[in-house]
């Protein structure tokens, strides 16, 4: 993972604009909350038809990016799934930075 967009989700985990897992899933439906949401490349295929189903019908941009350990990792969590991103201007630059990776 870029070291820039590392830094970028440390800095929404300190400011504590974030959601992991199933909270994403709640949160999707209680207004803009979320702004950006990084699937785990290995997850499951049932867990990514959930969310990318989910979160395409609330108009919610999400990425497939990283691995489960590499998203855990940022957190000192074992394996992460799903990351999202509620800040605004933090989600714009981490998806900036993901898409001129590509």
């Amino acid at each position: 993972m870029q070291e820039k967009i590392k830094n970028m989700i440390r800095f929404a985990i300190r400011a504590r604009k974030y959601a992991l897992g199933e909270t994403i899933i709640s949160t999707c439906s209680k207004g803009n909350a979320i702004k950006l949401v990084l699937i785990a490349s290995d997850a499951s295929e049932a867990s990514k038809k959930k969310y990318c189903d989910k979160l395409t019908y609330y108009k919610i941009n999400y990425v497939i990016y990283s691995t489960k350990n590499e998203l855990g990792d940022l957190l000192n969590k074992n394996e992460i799934s799903a990351f999202a991103i509620k800040d605004a201007n933090i989600a714009k630059q981490v998806y900036k930075l993901i898409k001129e990776g590509d």
